[in-house]
């Protein structure tokens, strides 16, 4: 169209040059050779007018294709899920105190040392009871031996048997009155509840312990058991329970597990209006606690849904739609309802069917009834 334009103009201006050359040749008038140009020149323009004017016509008669990509509709897997923020925790976290009053004779760990339960970690000062069992050792055995000197005596037939009971009884009491000593001894020692790690220590020898209140204690942890405490809305208690599929993700050391919800708190917190929920972690050493956790828990699934970008629905007075290619590959209109979303997907109930044709891209350019062109 362009080149055929340039012809004609130069064509044109070729002619008026010839027409020049001529006038001057046969030395015509001057002003009516200028006239005649001028009037040939107004022509020639007139023309390229009209030819510019049906070419724009013709263009705009020619079939408006969109490039697009669809989608063909099969059904998938849609959860639905609110986030909330949760932390690692321990799940046994114990001080190992005194049972008894006394004094803090020796601290037998340190910080950082692994410890088994009922292992020894500290003592009391001892020395009433350890002063007790001395005297009761020396009862004792005097005890058996008379014990034993009437046993002999009976052997022989010599003595009565009430005197073997009685040295017998007396024998036997001062025993157990030994091991009850023995035992109360033991509350002298302080152990550790469970298997952990000593964390902590808030007691120093020759501090005393009075008060149940303020007792001197050792901070024991069992860093084999970790939990994620998450802090649930109460408008979400109909709906997040014991039991609920849940996602955990810590972005912190890019790691994630799908996962269930071990327990709900019955009870809402008056002040933050919330109660947790606990979800257990297997032992591994990248999980420290406080660490930060996202939770995903899931308050809806459905295992056969359409689901789509929630971008590609068109709004409108009338309702929601999306753009399909019909069977004469043109854009239609398809009007949907939808269900749950969940950040940028949207579940559509109704207005779809299997194998239906979704335009995915290219939608923004679209006008309904446009022919389509599938980009590969």
């Amino acid at each position: 169209m362009k080149n055929k334009m340039i012809k004609i103009t130069s064509t044109a201006f070729l002619a008026i040059a010839l027409l020049a050359s001529c006038g001057g040749k046969q030395n015509k008038d001057s002003k009516a050779e200028l006239a005649e140009l001028k009037k040939q020149q107004k022509e020639i323009q007139d023309k390229i007018a009209s030819l510019e004017l049906a070419n724009i016509s013709k263009d705009s008669n020619a079939v408006r294709k969109v490039a697009v990509e669809v989608t063909p509709m099969a059904p998938s897997i849609f959860n639905n899920y609110i986030d909330v923020q949760g932390k690692i925790d321990l799940d046994e976290v114990v001080n190992a105190i005194p049972e008894t009053p006394g004094i803090i004779s020796a601290i037998l760990v340190h910080q950082g040392q692994y410890v088994r339960k009922g292992q020894v970690v500290a003592t009391l000062r001892a020395e009433q009871v350890d002063r007790g069992i001395s005297e009761l050792d020396q009862q004792i055995s005097f005890a058996k031996l008379l014990y034993d000197k009437q046993k002999r005596l009976w052997d022989q037939e010599i003595g009565t048997e009430i005197q073997l009971l009685q040295a017998k009884n007396n024998y036997d009491g001062l025993l157990k009155k030994k091991q009850t000593v023995l035992t109360q001894k033991s509350t002298f020692n302080v152990t550790s509840p469970i298997n952990g790690v000593v964390d902590a220590i808030d007691a120093t020898v020759g501090q005393s312990y009075s008060n149940p209140m303020a007792a001197p204690v050792i901070k024991i942890i069992n860093t084999s058991k970790l939990k994620v405490q998450a802090n649930i809305p109460e408008n979400y208690s109909s709906v997040v329970k014991t039991g609920s599929n849940c996602m955990v993700v810590f972005t912190d050391i890019n790691d994630s597990l799908v996962t269930r919800i071990n327990y709900v708190e019955k009870t809402i917190n008056p002040v933050t209006r919330t109660y947790s929920a606990y979800i257990p972690l297997a032992t591994n050493s990248k999980y420290q606690p406080n660490m930060t956790a996202q939770v995903k828990i899931a308050t809806y699934q459905n295992a056969r849904a359409f689901v789509l970008p929630y971008s590609l629905i068109q709004k409108t007075d009338n309702g929601n739609y999306v753009y399909v290619a019909d069977a004469q590959n043109k854009a239609k209109l398809m009007p949907v309802q939808l269900g749950n979303s969940y950040q940028n997907k949207v579940e559509i109930v109704s207005g779809l069917v299997l194998g239906d044709k979704v335009i995915t891209s290219g939608y923004e350019e679209l006008n309904e009834g446009d022919l389509l062109q599938f980009e590969q």
